[in-house]
């Protein structure tokens, strides 16, 4: 068996990764009472995991903070949390049972140690004090019975968790545009490409907001984007002078200090809104725009959570959550199709995916799916992909 290990990144250079053998090939963890040992199976590597560790001390979001790294690492590095699939091997809670496969934050290491708390029947809230002071939806865990994951084949487990689970985001970026009290009269949506921005601009068109949806991306994005058919305009980053003046609300996936300050060079007094919503730009990862001097809404950090909730006082809890629920089954409905999963396996091949996300090789039609197993070891539950 290839050499089990943890892939780590620079606490201060989250770009950088490092890969840190598991002591003895031990990766059966102890655990204590209340506690579970959880097999990582299958971790969905997207622009997500990027904006999590260049975000990984923001006050706040403290992505860092998940999942402390192994003792003998040296602590300059850092573990970033990525969205995936895991099973229980072992078991010190009594209501949650060896074999239960769970959705949710996961390291990127072979296995991980969970505290159960808050456990329904299909899901669970970590409650390990390291994780205490963190945004609670990070830490909870569903079970495949949960409706969101029940019945779904390997596959499908996969684009859920690529793009299932993220589609909120995007909704909540269209309906937050949508209700805002200046009414803007477009909505611009950066790293266009993007499984958030998408699922925004499909959110936007299904319910028939009242807004023109753009689309912001490279230059070596524009054909792919412009053939989603999801945009009324697609633009490349240095294109943006070009676009019309009206009133807008930008929501921000890519943060690109220079695009954001070439949005409001040209939109001025016109920017109502501007919510950063990620980091998948790396290319400048960690400066600041220079906004000194123009006019516009200032930028402000966006939270799905608190979006969300901010849509459900102006349409009122019941009715958004159902209008959610409608979308969503739209959406994965359009978008299951053109699921296209490629696998990796290993620490090595895993950090090659990461870095390839980094340096912005990654395909924006792929899905990469990724474990710190070895491929016949990386799912106690022997599924296998039909893909």
């Amino acid at each position: 068996m290839s050499e089990l290990a943890h892939l780590l990144v620079g606490a201060d250079a989250p770009t950088q990764t490092v890969i840190h053998p598991c002591i003895s090939q031990n990766v059966q963890l102890p655990i204590d009472q209340g506690q579970v040992l959880v097999h990582v199976a299958k971790l969905v590597v997207t622009a997500n995991t990027l904006t999590y560790a260049l975000a990984g001390k923001m006050p706040v979001l403290k992505y860092f903070q998940h999942f402390p790294i192994p003792d003998d690492a040296p602590q300059s590095l850092a573990m970033t949390p990525c969205w995936g699939t895991g099973v229980i091997i072992e078991s010190k809670c009594p209501a949650v049972q060896v074999g239960t496969r769970i959705h949710g934050y996961m390291p990127f290491s072979p296995t991980v140690v969970l505290t159960p708390g808050q456990v329904r029947a299909t899901s669970f809230v970590d409650a390990a004090p390291h994780r205490a002071d963190l945004i609670v939806d990070y830490n909870r865990y569903l079970t495949s019975q949960d409706p969101q994951f029940k019945g779904l084949s390997y596959d499908q487990e996969d684009y859920q968790m690529a793009t299932g689970v993220l589609f909120s985001t995007g909704w909540a970026m269209a309906q937050v545009a949508a209700v805002h009290a200046e009414k803007p009269t477009a909505l611009i949506l950066t790293s266009a490409s993007s499984r958030t921005s998408r699922a925004a601009a499909f959110a936007a068109k299904f319910h028939k907001l009242p807004l023109r949806v753009i689309g912001l991306t490279s230059s070596s994005n524009l054909d792919y984007v412009r053939g989603l058919g999801l945009y009324d305009t697609v633009c490349a980053y240095d294109g943006v002078a070009s676009l019309q003046r009206e009133r807008v609300a930008v929501q921000d996936v890519a943060g690109n200090a220079s695009v954001q300050e070439a949005i409001y060079q040209h939109f001025g007094a016109d920017v109502v809104y501007f919510g950063s919503v990620g980091m998948s730009h790396v290319g400048t990862a960690g400066q600041k725009a220079n906004l000194k001097g123009l006019m516009g809404s200032p930028p402000a950090q966006f939270l799905v959570f608190t979006a969300i909730e901010e849509v459900a006082k102006v349409k009122g809890r019941k009715d958004s959550q159902e209008m959610l629920a409608v979308a969503a089954r739209a959406y994965n409905f359009r978008m299951m199709p053109e699921f296209q999963a490629v696998r990796q396996f290993g620490a090595k091949d895993t950090r090659a995916v990461f870095d390839d996300m980094v340096h912005g090789k990654a395909k924006p039609e792929c899905t990469y799916i990724c474990s710190m197993w070895p491929k016949d070891l990386h799912d106690p539950l022997v599924a296998t992909s039909k893909l």
